[in-house]
């Protein structure tokens, strides 16, 4: 290793991947799951319309959403949702 190359090893520089990604995937996930309230919110007191997003759009938008949920929350949202769904 050169003598002007950064030492990746230590976890705690800011160089390392860990410490400077750390919560972005929380805070990605979090948004996400904020935004499907906000969408509904907004679509219930007619700010947003929603009739004009097709029906395969709205189902991305609900997996992403998922996913995001169970980034944030773990695997037990899996579990939730499938029991809420009666599967």
């Amino acid at each position: 290793m050169r003598e002007d190359t950064p030492n990746t090893d230590d976890e705690s520089t800011t160089t390392s991947t860990m410490e400077r990604w750390e919560y972005i995937g929380t805070i990605l996930a979090g948004t996400m799951v904020l935004s499907l309230p906000v969408i509904v919110g907004g679509a219930a007191i007619g700010t947003l319309t929603l009739s004009s997003i097709g029906q395969a759009w709205f189902v991305l938008y609900a997996t992403v959403t998922l996913m995001a949920a169970t980034w944030a929350f773990g695997e037990e949202t899996l579990s939730a949702v499938q029991k809420a769904r009666g599967k």
